[in-house]
C-alpha cells in the first residue's frame, strides 16, 4: 500500500478495477453465465474501493501519545474475500449430477482478488493475474476441447411407440463410446416414452454430442431429444 494517497491515485486505481471486471466479464456475458457484464464489474470495484479504504485508514490513522488509534487494516479484505464466497455459492446450481456455476463462481472470486490488487497499489500484480484470467477464460475453452476427451452428459429421447426400441437405443449409445451408468423411462400421457441416460463419453467437444442429437432426431418415432453436458 501506498503511505500516501491522493485522488489522482483513487481514480486510478478504480478505473482499472473497472476495466479488469468489464473485460473478464465479457467473457462471462458473452455466453449467458448467471454472473455477467455487470455482475463483474460490480464486484471488481467494490473489491478495488474496500482496499482503497483500507489504504486511506492505513494512511489517515493516529498514532500519538495524545490519541491512539490501531486498526487492523486487513480485516476489511478479508472480510470481503468471505463474503463474495456468498454470492459465489449462489451461482452454482446443482440438479442431481448436474452442477453448474463453478467456473462463474472462480470467476467471481478471481475478480475480487484482482480488484483488491489494484485497490492496494498492486498495479502490475492485478494486471499480470487480469491477463492470466483472460487466457484463462477465452482461450483455455478451445484447448480443453481438444485435450480433455472424457466427458459426462445426459440425453432425453422422446419417442413414440412405433419408433424406436430401447435396447435399440441403448445399442446406439454404446455403439458411439457412452458409457451410460444410470437411465430413466417415464410413459406419457400420449403413449410415448421419455428415456433418460446419463453417464460418460470420449470425442470431441461439442461436437460428438451434436452428432448424436442430429443422428436420432431424424430416426422414425422420434419426437424430441435433448442433451445436457454435466461437466
Amino acid at each position: 500500500m501506498s503511505p500516501t494517497l491522493s485522488w489522482a491515485d483513487v481514480l486510478f486505481r478504480l478505473a482499472l478495477g473497472f476495466a479488469a471486471g468489464f473485460l473478464i466479464g465479457l467473457d462471462r456475458g458473452e455466453h449467458a453465465h448467471p454472473a455477467g457484464l455487470r455482475t463483474t464489474i460490480l464486484v471488481s470495484v467494490a473489491a478495488t474501493a474496500a482496499m482503497i479504504e483500507a489504504n486511506w485508514l492505513l494512511v489517515h490513522t493516529v498514532d500519538t501519545q495524545i490519541s491512539i488509534v490501531r486498526l487492523d487494516m486487513m480485516r476489511l479484505p478479508l472480510g470481503i474475500l468471505s463474503g463474495i464466497g456468498f454470492i459465489g455459492a449462489g451461482a452454482i446450481l446443482r440438479r442431481g449430477e448436474l452442477v453448474r456455476g463453478l467456473t462463474t463462481a472462480a470467476t467471481l472470486w478471481l475478480v475480487t482478488v484482482i480488484g483488491l490488487c489494484f485497490g492496494g497499489g498492486q498495479t502490475l500484480l492485478g494486471v499480470t493475474v487480469t491477463i492470466v484470467a483472460l487466457v484463462t477464460l477465452w482461450l483455455m475453452k478451445y484447448v480443453e476441447a481438444v485435450t480433455v476427451r472424457g466427458r459426462r452428459g445426459r440425453i432425453s429421447i422422446i419417442f413414440s411407440s412405433e419408433g424406436l426400441a430401447e435396447t435399440t437405443i441403448f445399442t446406439l449409445l454404446a455403439e458411439r463410446g457412452f458409457n451410460m451408468r444410470s437411465y430413466r423411462v417415464e410413459l406419457l400421457p400420449d403413449a410415448s416414452t421419455n428415456l433418460t441416460c446419463s453417464g460418460r463419453y470420449r470425442g470431441p467437444y461439442p461436437g460428438w454430442s451434436t452428432d448424436l442429437v442430429r443422428d436420432l432426431a431424424k430416426r422414425r418415432g422420434v419426437n424430441r431429444v435433448q442433451w445436457d453436458d454435466t461437466d
